[in-house]
């Protein structure tokens, strides 16, 4: 399934790690270009000509899901290469980075490239929420940042009860393309990881919105 902007809760996870590792300081800046803007980049569209954190362009793709934002990131990490070189190496096999944005978003049928399985980017979130691929610290803080999201408001979040946390990180993109990552938890419940992705549909954006929704009530509801 194509990863689209699910891919950015692994970049994060991948710059979060470089820093413990003393490889990159997420408090260093990088310059706004005009000419690096890419399609939908809601925050730093406002900052051209400004500088950014990584801490904070992080803060921004993962929360806004802001394309341009999520491009800084790759740069700092690797590229693709080294996304997918750091999957590797805490043991998924399956999910891979190819492209930036907005070209990883194409959803092409048959095509490989910046894709996953929903059983591999599960076990890959529970690793950097749960497992060692992260410290205690920065566990919490890519899980702030998706608890922060704001962009998913019409999807698992509409159907959670009353009491339940969720973080989460979505994408859509090209053939049908849509997908959510989350984890749910509530004071009676341990977390639960979700991994929802579609693709290859005529559907509208609005049916597979609701496709997601109706996932959701049968995971609430049990």
């Amino acid at each position: 399934f194509p990863l689209t902007s699910t891919f950015k809760t692994i970049a994060c996870a991948k710059l979060l790690y470089d820093a413990e590792q003393g490889k990159v300081n997420p408090n260093s800046t990088v310059e706004i270009k005009k000419a690096d803007l890419v399609t939908y980049s809601p925050v730093i569209e406002k900052q051209v000509g400004q500088a950014i954190t990584l801490d904070d362009a992080c803060f921004a793709t993962m929360t806004t899901s802001d394309n341009t934002a999520a491009n800084i990131i790759l740069s700092a990490v690797g590229g693709p290469k080294g996304v997918t070189d750091f999957l590797r190496q805490i043991g998924d096999k399956e999910t891979r980075l190819d492209r930036i944005e907005p070209d990883l978003n194409e959803g092409k049928l048959g095509d490989l490239r910046d894709t996953t399985t929903p059983k591999a980017i599960a076990s890959t979130l529970n690793k950097f929420l749960f497992g060692s691929a992260l410290s205690e610290m920065n566990q919490k803080k890519l899980e702030s940042w998706m608890v922060n999201n704001q962009v998913t408001g019409n999807l698992l979040r509409s159907v959670l009860p009353a009491g339940w946390n969720i973080a989460d990180r979505s994408g859509a993109g090209g053939f049908g393309a849509r997908s959510i990552t989350a984890v749910v938890w509530s004071e009676h419940q341990a977390p639960i990881i979700v991994s929802i992705y579609l693709a290859q549909t005529q559907a509208s954006m609005a049916e597979r919105n609701d496709a997601i929704v109706k996932i959701g009530h049968s995971i609430f509801d049990v």
